[in-house]
């Protein structure tokens, strides 16, 4: 099993989960059950086919053993947190280390929890549960943002068609105005000048007495 997965199909409503751990035994067996539960996973062997993976894979859980020689997880971990796209990735360190101090290392180093090993299977499923229901969710919130983003440029666009529509009215308007004023106006030329041409029209006749 290698840093490219086994050929699972991917799809990204399923929580992307990578394990980076240099005992390969463990890290076949937490990816298979991964996998078991239903998440897309894939594992690297030691923190620089852990970063490349992470890089390609874009997960949004990393478990990280702390323990790797070359690149450690600490150093994995703020590497991720600095990459783009991975700054919101949760990140998990799975150590045999437990004492305060080590804690205080995970924290400091970008870890959202620290598990200590041998780690209990079901409290690993209770985290990927309640990080795929919040990866769900903020998923559906940003499709909502994306739906009205686009109602809000529709919206301003129909807006800017009926305003483009009001000011081709308001000239028709405008023209039909200058059109009547003028043909009004041929019509007072046009009687002033029979007025002139024929006086006596239109002039009602004495009364007979």
């Amino acid at each position: 099993m290698d840093a490219q997965g086994t050929g699972f199909q991917l799809t990204r409503n399923r929580l992307h989960v990578l394990v980076v751990d240099d005992n390969r035994d463990a890290a076949d067996s937490l990816c298979m059950l991964l996998r078991l539960w239903g998440y897309d996973c894939r594992v690297a062997y030691d923190g620089v086919a852990g970063l490349r993976a992470a890089r390609d894979y874009q997960p949004e859980c990393l478990l990280l053993d702390i323990a790797m020689p070359g690149l450690d997880g600490y150093t994995l971990a703020r590497t991720v947190r600095a990459q783009p796209g991975l700054e919101r990735a949760k990140l998990i360190a799975l150590t045999a280390f437990s004492d305060a101090a080590y804690v205080q290392c995970s924290r400091e180093a970008g870890f959202d929890l620290h598990l200590v090993k041998p780690t209990d299977p079901l409290e690993i499923k209770r985290q990927m549960d309640m990080l795929s229901k919040v990866v769900e969710l903020a998923g559906k919130t940003e499709e909502m943002a994306r739906q009205n983003v686009a109602v809000a440029t529709e919206t301003k666009e129909l807006i800017k068609e009926v305003k483009d529509e009001m000011r081709e009215v308001k000239q028709d308007i405008r023209e039909i105005k200058a059109d009547v004023k003028e043909l009004k106006e041929e019509v007072q030329e046009l009687k002033e000048a029979r007025a002139e041409e024929h006086p006596g029209d239109g002039t009602p006749p004495d009364p007979e007495p």
